[in-house]
């Protein structure tokens, strides 16, 4: 199983990182119906599943770091989470890990970190195991904030957050992935929520 490994993954991005991304998490639930079960992609310190733990009936997340695997799964065990499970595996395996339908998938700020063939088998994949699809990433456009933080990330973090603005962002990528767009909104200057049925 492949290994994703970067400097601040664990506690690191759960002390300096999530704090941030605080209000990314009350607008995916938004578009999120109670009783609902989510598959999380690239789910980082578990944030997200944790948060929607009293929404969804029951929620899968996938991470391809083990150290974020290993973090989120701590913090469940101690906090006793009942209805959320993590799996170390690949995006791109979704449909060879798991055979449930689930009613959403999410990729909240992981599809830029891929490069540009995982992110078109990772949506592929997610075709085949969920109803909609709702993504929360970064403009298709460049801007320093996200430029600085991208680089800080490290140099194939940046060149794959490179590729991603170069090739048109979240709504090309549905477009060209063959979903079909239902809501879109801008977040914080920065970032964009799209929510989309998987066709």
């Amino acid at each position: 199983m492949q290994n994703k490994k970067h400097w601040y993954d664990g506690k690191v991005y759960g002390v300096f990182i999530d704090p941030f991304i605080r209000d990314s998490r009350k607008c995916i639930s938004s578009l999120i119906e109670n009783g609902s079960t989510v598959v999380d992609i690239g789910f980082g310190t578990g944030s997200l599943v944790f948060f929607l733990s009293n929404k969804c009936e029951s929620i899968l997340g996938i991470e391809i770091s083990k150290k974020m695997v290993d973090y989120a799964n701590s913090i469940k065990e101690k906090n006793n989470f009942r209805n959320v499970r993590f799996i170390h595996s690949s995006a791109e395996d979704l449909s060879k890990i798991t055979k449930e339908k689930f009613d959403y998938a999410i990729f909240s700020l992981s599809l830029h970190e891929m490069d540009t063939t995982s992110r078109q088998n990772s949506l592929q994949e997610v075709k085949k195991i969920a109803n909609k699809v709702i993504i929360y990433d970064y403009l298709e456009k460049y801007n320093l904030d996200a430029i600085f933080v991208e680089f800080f990330a490290g140099i194939n973090h940046f060149k794959n957050y490179r590729s991603f603005i170069k090739n048109g962002g979240v709504e090309a990528l549905l477009r060209d992935n063959g979903f079909e767009l239902e809501k879109k909104a801008s977040h914080n200057r920065l970032f964009v929520i799209v929510k989309a049925r998987c066709k």
